[in-house]
């Protein structure tokens, strides 16, 4: 475990607080000694802060700790059931979901709606309605947390032109959402804020620096550095999906060229597998109707060489992009989300031999590839994130700290 570093001193009250909150929330320490240790804050400050939390019905203290050695074993800690809770609305090509989660982001209620045409009016009523049933279930809220498709500029709060989103441009989705509601506002990138989920309660709880990879009718990617989730100083979140391949490949409507998301995403494999399975279905085939299967079908079923040549041809198209990332970042791990969720363990591992023969650095540190702790909810549940991200950095201390 990195030692995660407290203050001790009074202009620091609200960093400790939102440190000692983040590292009982996500389990990093149960106790009030671990909480000491890991922060190099005095047994006595630590005390001090846990009292105050339990009072505020932010802390409980549940079973007892059981060890070996004799006196007092030490009680556990946990983030009480009294304490508020956090709403992370989620912002996609095809439907909008709102997830109820506790700090420690169990989740408690979900609301959903699909859609295959959208305005920017009806977006916003979409948003208003899934919010507005959630806060019918739970009014003490610490916080919304947004994560949307991209291009956004996170800053701004502004989802800006995604491909393939029905015309819709520029939409204020925070200062629209800060108007209706008085609850702290919080926006990102969903990839970005996958990331982050992973980085605090998943996958990446215990590694410094990741790369996430998100595929479905869009590719994206969100980056950890040095713990921490990057952001640039314009507030646009990393596109991968949008290296190019191919110099001379098909113009993106982002306007370059042979981007990997022409050649990779979910919707353009998903053609190609259908393809390659009628190509090959009998009459007693149980492929025979490959119009209808679905990505995630197409996982599961037994390969054919040509199904198994369309998969190898995305893996090699992906690792491409990811070798290229790698050299420049040199992560210690790529997690995977959004369709990656789907895929067979084989090509989780195929992925990973690809970018391990063609990265730059060849030592005996072999880069992981794995699936996010969190699935294809990583996104959803990185909303949340927003929000209690800025609590554990001790930026919501007005509201609560």
């Amino acid at each position: 475990m990195s030692r995660m570093t407290g203050k001790n001193n009074i202009t620091s009250k609200q960093f400790n607080r939102g440190l000692l909150l983040k590292l009982i929330a996500t389990k990093v320490c149960r106790t009030r000694i671990e909480l000491s240790k890991a922060t190099g804050l005095t047994k006595m400050t630590v005390t001090n802060i846990i009292s105050e939390f339990m009072q505020q019905n932010l802390v409980a203290e549940c079973e007892e700790e059981q060890t070996e050695v004799c006196g007092r074993n030490p009680i556990l800690l946990e983030i009480s059931p009294k304490a508020p809770k956090v709403i992370g609305l989620l912002i996609f090509r095809d439907r909008i979901e709102a997830v109820l989660c506790t700090i420690s982001m169990k989740t408690l209620a979900t609301e959903s709606i699909q859609f295959d045409s959208l305005t920017k009016e009806q977006l916003y009523e979409h948003c208003f309605a899934v919010i507005d049933r959630l806060l019918e279930k739970e009014k003490y809220i610490l916080g919304i947390g947004v994560a949307a498709i991209g291009p956004v500029d996170i800053w701004k709060g502004v989802i800006l032109n995604p491909p393939r989103f029905y015309g819709i441009r520029n939409v204020p989705i925070l200062e629209v959402l800060k108007e209706r509601y008085a609850y702290p506002v919080f926006f990102d990138h969903d990839n970005n804020s996958a990331a982050l989920a992973e980085r605090l309660f998943g996958i990446g709880r215990n590694v410094q620096d990741f790369l996430f990879l998100g595929i479905s009718n869009g590719i994206g990617s969100g980056i950890v550095s040095g713990g921490e989730l990057y952001h640039s100083h314009r507030g646009i979140a990393p596109e991968i999906g949008h290296i190019s391949i191919d110099r001379r490949g098909p113009l993106c409507v982002c306007g370059n060229r042979g981007c990997l998301e022409l050649y990779a995403n979910t919707h353009i494999v998903l053609k190609k597998l259908r393809a390659a399975a009628g190509e090959g279905a009998g009459a007693d085939d149980p492929s025979g109707t490959p119009e209808t299967a679905s990505f995630a079908d197409f996982c599961r079923m037994p390969p054919t060489t040509g199904t198994e040549a369309v998969f190898e041809e995305m893996l090699q198209d992906v690792s491409a992009v990811l070798v290229t990332s790698v050299n420049i970042l040199h992560p210690e791990m790529i997690v995977l989300g959004h369709d990656c969720i789907d895929w067979d363990e084989r090509h989780v591992r195929r992925l990973e031999e690809l970018v391990n023969e063609r990265k730059v650095v060849h030592d005996q540190s072999p880069l992981p590839v794995k699936k996010a702790y969190f699935g294809k909810e990583a996104q959803l549940i990185g909303a949340a994130c927003n929000v209690v991200n800025q609590m554990f950095k001790g930026e919501l201390s007005s509201y609560i700290l």
